[in-house]
């Protein structure tokens, strides 16, 4: 059983490069380089799971490091940069909300997980 490749949307306007790491010397982490809201999609990446998704945006020729997406090993795939505050961004999870009848839907919303400190 193979997870679906990770792929990563930068909703924010300005370039973002970064690395998806996974858990073990089985897998080779995936650099990724993003224009301004674009996408990107890797290759593949079997029964890899994810444990870290950094990202560093270049606003006005400085480079700013994003809060990064850790676990202890996911299978999700769905990820985005977004911006969290002026100069500030973070790598979060995609996620989806429950409608009345029960069916899954998208809402078209990035919302950022919590951070440990919130948890």
């Amino acid at each position: 059983m193979a997870y679906p490749p990770v792929h990563i949307t930068n909703s924010t306007p300005y370039a973002v490069s970064g690395t998806v790491t996974y858990p073990t010397f089985f897998c080779s982490d995936d650099n990724y380089n993003m224009s301004g809201n674009g996408q990107w999609t890797a290759g593949g990446r079997g029964v890899c799971l994810v444990t870290k998704i950094t990202a560093t945006v270049a606003v006005n020729n400085q480079s700013i490091e994003a809060a990064p997406y850790t676990s202890s090993g996911t299978s999700y795939s769905q990820f985005a940069v977004i911006q969290t505050g002026p100069g500030s961004f973070a790598v979060t999870r995609v996620t989806t909300e429950v409608g009345d009848a029960g069916d899954s839907v998208d809402v078209g919303e990035l919302l950022a997980e919590p951070t440990e400190q919130q948890k």
